[in-house]
């Protein structure tokens, strides 16, 4: 089922699970989905066991509530065993201007996503996927890029922290813009992939003048005129990363997310 379980409930034997943190989310709901696709065992390690913005999870799926990313101690006990760790989780960037916090967004953006990779490292876990962003340097967002730059350093540095060298493990970062696709409120499907298909079309074909733009005018135009990333796009990606022989830290942006087609058979 898709309620929590105590971690005494976890079977002994079976096959190392794909851990995603904030998998109830609309990125990690795609790649719990993914990843059941492609047959990997996968587990949801979420603060609650409601559908978030991800909608319903495949029956598949291994679900954890009760976990909070700013306490390792509620879910230390799962990572040793872990095929891999998936982060995603965060806060929208506008979240610090709608009744938020600086404070607040550097600590669900940044030191949220460092405590999971630093209980990773420590347990040797030997695939990391931490989803991050491409943003610009408005002081608008201030708390929530100095978040996702932290959570970036801590994945820069997981060859070092981990002990496991650059040849012993793998890392993705990766930096969409804007990200399109189905969310989910309550049961209700909202199609915004449909709404920014125009979008991510027009700026693909107007990619050399918004890159133009973006290196004229950096402070107000920098990471902005990116073509929106599907949410399908960042868990193929993920999947890959998780199943693929590559080893070392790789950052994927916008440029090589938006049409990306998987790498595996």
């Amino acid at each position: 089922g898709l309620g929590a379980s105590p971690l005494s409930d976890i079977p002994t034997g079976m096959a190392p699970s794909t851990l995603v943190f904030g998998g109830r989310g609309f990125v990690g709901g795609a790649v719990c989905r993914e990843l059941v696709r492609r047959g990997l065992p996968v587990m949801c390690v979420s603060r609650s066991e409601k559908a978030g913005s991800g909608g319903e999870l495949p029956s598949a799926v291994e679900c954890r509530a009760g976990v909070d990313a700013l306490k390792p101690d509620t879910y230390r006990a799962l990572l040793p065993d872990a095929r891999a760790v998936v982060v995603a989780i965060g806060e929208a960037p506008w979240a610090e201007r709608t009744g938020g916090t600086k404070e607040r967004a550097v600590q669900m953006n940044g030191l949220s996503n460092a405590l999971v990779l630093r209980a990773a490292a420590e347990a040797k876990v030997p695939r990391i996927v931490l989803v991050n962003a491409t943003m610009p340097s408005w002081g608008l967002i201030a708390g929530y890029r100095e978040g996702k730059e932290m959570a970036e350093a801590e994945a820069q540095q997981y060859p070092e922290t981990s002990k496991l060298g650059e040849g012993g493990c793998t890392v993705l970062v990766l930096k969409p813009s804007v990200i399109s696709g189905t969310k989910y409120w309550g049961r209700v499907p909202l199609p915004f992939g449909a709404v920014m298909g125009p979008m991510r079309l027009a700026m693909r074909c107007f990619a050399g003048p918004c890159k133009w733009l973006e290196a004229s005018m950096p402070t107000l135009f920098g990471g902005v005129l990116r073509p929106p990333v599907r949410v399908e796009e960042l868990a193929v990606a993920t999947a890959d990363a998780i199943e693929g022989k590559a080893r070392g830290v790789q950052v994927l942006g916008t440029d090589a997310l938006v049409g990306y087609t998987t790498a595996q058979s």
